[in-house]
C-alpha cells in the first residue's frame, strides 16, 4: 500500500498543464503562462498634470506677462507653433508639445484677456507627467505564474496588451453516491450532504470551473448513467465521487471504473482519514474516489486534489509551516495523519474528536496538522507541520 507521499507523487507526475491564449479582458482569475510586457510607454507622451497653461520654462519669471496663443482640450493633439514669451491654455492630460516643457496651474497665474501674469518661476517639466514615467515600452508588468487580479488586468489592457497565454482552468465534476444521503436539510432520517457546497466554496480561491451532478443511488443502473455522461468529458477534468470506495456490499465504484476503461493508479493508501481513497485516470480525466465520511472527503480534497490543481495551473504547491506541539499524541507509525488542531502563537493543540464523521472539530479548529513521523508517539514540544485554514 502506498504512503501518502508516494500516492501524492504519483498524482503529481500525471498532471498535464494546458496553455491557451485568451483576450486579456477575459483573463481575470487565470494564471499567466508567460511574462507580460508593456506594448507602449505610459504616459505615451509628456502631458499636463493639471488644468492651466503650457509654457517654456526659460520664458517664465515671477510677474512676467505671457501671451495666450491657443488652447487645447483633453484628447486634442493639434500643433500650435511656439512664439517667444507665449503660453497655451490646456486641460489636464493635454500634450506638452516641444519646445514647451512645463505648465503653470490656474492658481499660479493671473489671466487678463489674452495674457497671463506668472505668480512664480517654474522648472523644466514642473507639473508635467513625463513620457514613460509609469511604464516604458517593453518593461515588465507582471511575471509568469501570476494570478491575474483586477489590477493586473487593468495594467495589461492599458499598456496595450490584447491577448495573453494562460494555464487552462481545470474543471471539477462532483457526484455523491449513497442511499443514506440527502440534499434536504430537513431530512432527519438521512445524512445531509454538504460536500457539494464545501468544494464549490473553493472554486474562486483555487481557480477551477465546477459542475455538480447530484446524488447517485447505490445501484448499477444509476451509476451507469453517470459514467456514460462522464465519457464525453474532455479537457483537464477532475472527477470526484464521494462514497462507494470502501469494502461494503454496495461499494460499486471500483468495478464501474474498470468497466468504463479507467486505469486505477491506486486504491487505498496509508493516510488517515481517507485510507480507502481511489485514484484513476482516463484520457485527460483524473478520477478521485473519496470516502463518504465528510472529513475523509475534505482531507482528500485539500491534500490530494488541490496539489493536482495547483500543478495543472503552474502554481506552487502546499507550503507547510511548523509549530510546537502542546501535548503528546499517539499515532499508527505506518500512517500519515491529518488532524484538526488550533494554532495560537505557533503552539499547536490537536483537538479531541478526530473521528471522520465529526464536523464539530472542523469548526473549532483553525489549522490542519500533518503527522508523518514513523513512530507511535509524537512528543509534546516537537515541531509538527501545519497548514492554516486561511492558506
Amino acid at each position: 500500500m502506498l504512503s501518502y507521499q508516494q500516492a501524492l507523487n504519483k498524482i503529481i507526475s500525471l498532471a498535464k498543464k494546458k496553455i491557451i491564449t485568451i483576450p486579456i479582458s477575459l483573463s481575470f482569475g487565470y494564471i499567466a503562462a508567460e511574462h507580460i510586457f508593456s506594448k507602449k510607454d505610459n504616459p505615451s507622451y509628456d502631458n499636463s498634470l493639471l488644468d492651466g497653461y503650457a509654457v517654456k520654462s526659460k520664458d517664465v519669471k515671477k510677474n512676467k506677462v505671457l501671451s495666450i496663443i491657443g488652447s487645447l482640450a483633453a484628447g486634442q493633439h493639434k500643433k500650435i507653433t511656439y512664439t517667444k514669451d507665449s503660453c497655451i491654455q490646456i486641460a489636464t492630460g493635454c500634450p506638452i508639445l516641444h519646445p514647451y516643457d512645463a505648465m503653470i496651474p490656474y492658481e499660479q497665474a493671473i489671466k487678463v484677456s489674452t495674457t497671463i501674469t506668472c505668480k512664480t518661476n517654474v522648472r523644466a517639466f514642473e507639473n508635467v507627467r513625463k513620457k514613460g514615467s509609469d511604464y516604458k515600452k517593453n518593461s515588465l508588468i507582471f511575471k509568469k505564474g501570476t494570478l491575474i487580479n483586477p489590477q493586473h488586468l487593468l495594467a495589461a489592457k492599458t499598456m496595450g496588451v490584447a491577448t495573453i497565454k494562460v494555464y487552462e482552468k481545470p474543471k471539477i465534476i462532483l457526484f455523491c453516491s449513497g442511499d443514506e444521503i440527502s440534499e434536504n436539510p430537513h431530512d432527519t432520517k438521512k445524512v445531509i450532504n454538504g460536500m457539494q457546497d464545501y468544494i464549490k466554496s473553493f472554486q474562486h480561491i483555487y481557480n477551477f470551473d465546477y459542475e455538480y451532478l447530484g446524488i447517485v443511488r447505490d445501484n448499477h443502473n444509476d451509476l451507469k448513467k453517470i459514467y456514460k455522461k462522464l465519457q464525453n468529458s474532455s479537457g483537464n477534468i477532475i472527477i470526484i465521487s464521494t462514497g462507494g470506495v470502501s469494502a461494503g456490499h454496495k461499494d460499486f465504484i471500483p468495478s464501474m471504473l474498470q468497466k468504463y476503461k479507467y486505469k486505477i493508479i491506486f486504491h487505498k493508501m496509508l493516510m488517515q482519514p481517507g485510507r480507502p481513497t481511489l485514484f484513476a485516470t482516463r484520457n485527460n480525466n483524473y478520477y478521485f474516489g473519496l470516502p463518504g465520511n465528510p472529513i475523509s472527503g475534505i482531507v482528500g480534497f485539500h491534500f490530494l486534489i488541490i496539489p493536482l490543481l495547483q500543478t495543472i495551473l503552474g502554481r506552487k504547491n502546499i507550503q507547510y509551516k511548523k509549530g510546537i506541539l502542546t501535548k503528546s499524541y499517539n499515532k499508527n507509525k505506518k500512517l500519515t495523519l491529518f488532524v484538526r488542531a488550533t494554532n495560537v502563537g505557533n503552539k499547536i493543540t490537536i483537538l479531541p474528536g478526530q473521528q471522520s464523521y465529526k464536523i464539530s472539530t472542523l469548526v473549532k479548529a483553525n489549522c490542519w496538522v500533518m503527522l508523518d513521523q514513523k513512530k507511535r508517539l509524537v512528543n509534546k514540544g516537537e515541531k509538527v507541520k501545519y497548514f492554516t485554514y486561511e492558506n
